[in-house]
C-alpha cells in the first residue's frame, strides 16, 4: 500500500470523529464524560485487536514490543509523550461549545507546531514542494476559518474559542510528532493502546475534578445510544493509521496529507448537524485537495 494512504485514512476517521462529538453532546453527555466513555470503548477495541493479532501472529509489525528497550527510560518517554498528546483532546472538545464544528477544527488543526518539532528534534527536510503544498492548504484553511458570520448564529463567541483550539494544536502537534520516538521500539498498534489508555486515565482525572462519577452512566452510554461505539471505532482506525503513517512518512508529509481532515469534517458536519458549507468553505476544500494532489505529484 502506498504510504500516503495511511494519513488519508486516519484523517478521514478523525474528520468524521471531530464532527461526531456534537452528537454525543446533544445526547446529554458532558465533554468529560464523552472523553471517558469514548476512550473506554476505544481502549477495549484496541486491546482486543492487539490480543487477536498477537495470538494469531498476523501483522506482527503492528503489535511487537522490542526486547531491547530499557524498562525505565523508554517507557517513561512513551508515557510522557502520550500525556502531552492527551492534552490536545482535553482542550479541543470543550472548544466545540463556543464555535461550530468547522471553525473549531480549523483553528485546532494548525500544523506549524508539529512541523517545527520535526525540524528541530528530527532534522527533517523542508522542501520547496512542502512549502507550496502547505501554502495552498493554509489559504484553504484560512477561507474555512473565515466563513460567513451567518453560519455562526446561535453559537457564542468567547476568547476561549480561540485559545482552546490553539492549545489543542500545540499539544497535538508536539505529541504526534514525538510519537516517532516510541515507534522505534514498538508497533503502531502497541503504541495506540498505550496512547488511548493514557488519554482515558486523564479523562478519569477530569471526571473527578469536575464532580462526575466514573462509570455512573455506563449503562446509558452502552445501551441508550450508539454514539460511543461509532466514536470508539473511529478512534481505533484513526489512531492505528496515524501511527503507521508517522512510522513511514516524514512529519511534514503527514501534516500535508492530514489536511484532508478539514473537508471530511465539514462534509460530516453538514451530514450530522446540517451545517451547510459556505462558498468560502467550498473554495477552501478545493484548495486543500489541490495541495494534497500537488504534494503527491510533485518531485
Amino acid at each position: 500500500m502506498t504510504s500516503f494512504i495511511y494519513p488519508l485514512i486516519s484523517a478521514t476517521c478523525f474528520g468524521i470523529s471531530n464532527a461526531y462529538w456534537r452528537k454525543i453532546e446533544k445526547a446529554g453527555f458532558s465533554y468529560e464524560e464523552a472523553i471517558f466513555y469514548r476512550g473506554f470503548i476505544g481502549v477495549i477495541l484496541l486491546s482486543a485487536l492487539w490480543l487477536c493479532l498477537q495470538y494469531t501472529g498476523d501483522l506482527s509489525s503492528l503489535v511487537y514490543v522490542s526486547n531491547q528497550i530499557t524498562f525505565g527510560t523508554n517507557w517513561l518517554q512513551t508515557i510522557l509523550v502520550c500525556i502531552v498528546c492527551s492534552m490536545g483532546l482535553v482542550c479541543f472538545v470543550p472548544s466545540l461549545r463556543y464555535r461550530i464544528v468547522a471553525v473549531a477544527v480549523s483553528l485546532s488543526s494548525i500544523n506549524v507546531f508539529g512541523i517545527l518539532t520535526a525540524l528541530v528534534f528530527f532534522g527533517e527536510a523542508f522542501l520547496f514542494k512542502h512549502f507550496i503544498s502547505l501554502l495552498i492548504g493554509a489559504i484553504g484553511i484560512l477561507l474555512i476559518a473565515l466563513k460567513s458570520h451567518d453560519t455562526t448564529k446561535g453559537v457564542s463567541f468567547n476568547i476561549r474559542s480561540v485559545i482552546l483550539p490553539l492549545l489543542a494544536a500545540f499539544f497535538w502537534g508536539i505529541g504526534y510528532t514525538l510519537f516517532k520516538i516510541p515507534l522505534q521500539w514498538m508497533g503502531a498498534l502497541s503504541l495506540g493502546v498505550i496512547i488511548e489508555l493514557v488519554v482515558w486515565m486523564v479523562s478519569v482525572f477530569l471526571l473527578f475534578k469536575n464532580g462526575y462519577t466514573p462509570f455512573k452512566r455506563l449503562k446509558e452510554a452502552l445501551t441508550a445510544t450508539p454514539h460511543f461505539y461509532v466514536a470508539g471505532s473511529l478512534l481505533v482506525c484513526g489512531s492505528l493509521f496515524i501511527n503507521t503513517a508517522i512510522a513511514h512518512l516524514t512529519i511534514v508529509e503527514v501534516n500535508i496529507f492530514s489536511m484532508v481532515c478539514f473537508p471530511v469534517t465539514i462534509l460530516a458536519a453538514f451530514l450530522f448537524h446540517a451545517e451547510k458549507p459556505t462558498l468560502k468553505e467550498w473554495m477552501g476544500i478545493l484548495l486543500i485537495i489541490s495541495s494534497i494532489i500537488y504534494s503527491v505529484l510533485a518531485h
